[in-house]
């Protein structure tokens, strides 16, 4: 199973303009927003497919929907400290922009103190823990509180489902199966392009474009331009581009595996509970009103 190899420290976030997400300060942990959309998008998703979308990548970087908004650590990778479900890093912006969300929903919370240490590493580029002391306990801290666990979600949403709902948006894309396989490229690989992300949501969306012939936008079948665009995807993972990539992500081609099982097996709307084949092997529960994020 593959789980905490993403790009977290190469991937350039990029929000799109326009899109429109639920506060976090008014909503608890299990509320997703009814609708979440690009500007003038046609692409809607309920709370039960907002839901799934979040899940599926959470499976992908945790092995599970629970225990990844806790998690902490440095793995030797240029990241500094890797944290939370989508692997927020010290090193970039990640944790300046989750850490200054959470203070405006949550004042005084644990990791308010690191908020300078935090932007100084962030403007050098540095993996250092420099004025870090004590940060990994405060983090975990953090995640008890539902707002925290909310925060890293607003946070994914922002910097990486905006991004890939607006370029699903340009290529044609209708389906939540395709807005999942669209935001877990751009959270694992980057949702932008080259030169920052040579393997970003756009160069394989370029390469499936040129393989096809075109999109679903301009007639092509949207079930046969994921399929491709998961063919793409998996060549890049074996073969990536980004550096320091080579070790690890040929181990996460399982991830495209079991997002082409689900649509192998016409899971298109993102019904749960879902499966999550591959080597992962985990039922994401039904949505309810109380479910776990």
């Amino acid at each position: 199973m593959s789980l905490r190899i993403r790009a977290a420290c190469t991937a350039v976030a990029v929000v799109a303009t326009g899109a429109g997400f639920g506060a976090a300060g008014s909503a608890s942990a299990a509320t997703r927003p009814a609708t979440v959309r690009a500007a003038a998008s046609t692409i809607k998703l309920t709370n039960a497919q907002q839901y799934a979308v979040d899940e599926i990548t959470n499976v992908f970087e945790n092995g599970d929907i629970t225990s990844g908004f806790a998690d902490i650590e440095d793995y030797g990778d240029g990241c500094g400290y890797t944290a939370g479900y989508i692997g927020f890093c010290t090193q970039t912006d990640d944790d300046v922009n989750l850490v200054t969300y959470y203070d405006s929903v949550a004042p005084g919370n644990p990791l308010q103190t690191y908020l300078p240490a935090l932007k100084k590493l962030a403007a050098a580029g540095s993996d250092a823990h420099t004025g870090l002391s004590g940060f990994p306990a405060a983090w975990q801290k953090a995640a008890k509180d539902p707002k925290f666990i909310q925060a890293q979600f607003e946070q994914a949403h922002t910097y990486y489902l905006a991004p890939a709902l607006a370029e699903a948006e340009k290529v044609g894309i209708t389906t939540p199966l395709g807005v999942a396989d669209f935001f877990d490229t751009a959270v694992e690989m980057g949702p932008d392009g080259a030169p920052d992300s040579p393997d970003g949501l756009l160069v394989l969306v370029a390469e499936t474009t040129k393989d096809e012939g075109g999109t679903p936008a301009s007639g092509v079948n949207e079930h046969t331009w994921l399929a491709k665009f998961n063919v793409v995807r998996t060549a890049h993972l074996k073969n990536p581009k980004t550096p320091g990539r080579k070790s690890d992500w040929p181990e996460s081609v399982d991830r495209v595996q079991a997002l082409q099982a689900m649509a192998s097996a016409n899971e298109w709307t993102l019904p749960t509970p879902l499966k999550v084949g591959a080597d992962f092997d985990f039922t994401i529960p039904a949505y309810t009103s109380g479910s776990p994020v």
